[in-house]
């Protein structure tokens, strides 16, 4: 297992709040680790708000902001919601911050005084934004969460969830079959113990 493998495999072992609080003791690890699992989320952020000039820029500026003010946005996160939201309002702000320090600089001021690409950007509607984070994270957790199953809870979440067959359907399938009543009773206990692995996975989606 090369270095960054064993570098996303530890991440996964920590939750949002563990990670956020780690870095605000100032354990040595924890940049590397909050690092790891949002630079992703930051940067889709910012391109889907900046021009692709801009982007590499204001990636770098983010966290440069985090650390000179040492980590307060962080500070300010509310434990229990969302830091996938909270990091892409945080962005937001920022990158319009940043448009509007350029702005003020006159960095892309054209020459026959019209106005540029930056000044004419729109920003992504923020609704659809936070939407399409949010369905991204989940859709990753969810597998996740999914490979923690054995072979029989998996092929009953599908087929209730992907394939929408009815219970008489999935206890003929199944081999042996069942009754109806021990079908329900499988049922019922796969999607426990696939919601019970969503929110060990993610707790900040599925709080107690």
């Amino acid at each position: 297992m090369d270095k960054q493998s064993r570098a996303r495999r530890e991440v996964r072992n920590f939750s949002d709040i563990e990670i956020v609080d780690q870095l605000l003791r100032g354990v040595p690890s924890a940049f590397d680790l909050f690092y790891q699992r949002y630079e992703r989320l930051i940067y889709y952020c910012i391109r889907s708000r900046a021009d692709a000039a801009d982007a590499d820029d204001i990636f770098q500026s983010f966290f440069e902001h985090l650390m000179e003010r040492d980590y307060r946005v962080l500070r300010l996160w509310q434990r229990g919601s969302s830091l996938t939201i909270y990091l892409s309002t945080v962005i937001r702000n920022f990158v319009a911050d940043f448009r509007r320090k350029q702005l003020r600089r006159g960095r892309r001021e054209t020459p026959e005084g019209g106005l540029s690409e930056l000044e004419t950007y729109e920003p992504v509607a923020e609704e659809r934004l936070t939407t399409a984070i949010v369905l991204k994270e989940l859709r990753r957790v969810a597998l996740r969460a999914w490979a923690t199953l054995d072979g029989r809870d998996r092929l009953l979440v599908c087929w209730k969830f992907h394939r929408d067959l009815t219970n008489e359907a999935m206890a003929e399938r199944l081999n042996p079959p069942l009754t109806r009543g021990a079908l329900r009773t499988a049922l019922s206990r796969a999607q426990g113990r696939f919601l019970a692995s969503l929110k060990t996975l993610a707790p900040d989606y599925f709080p107690a």
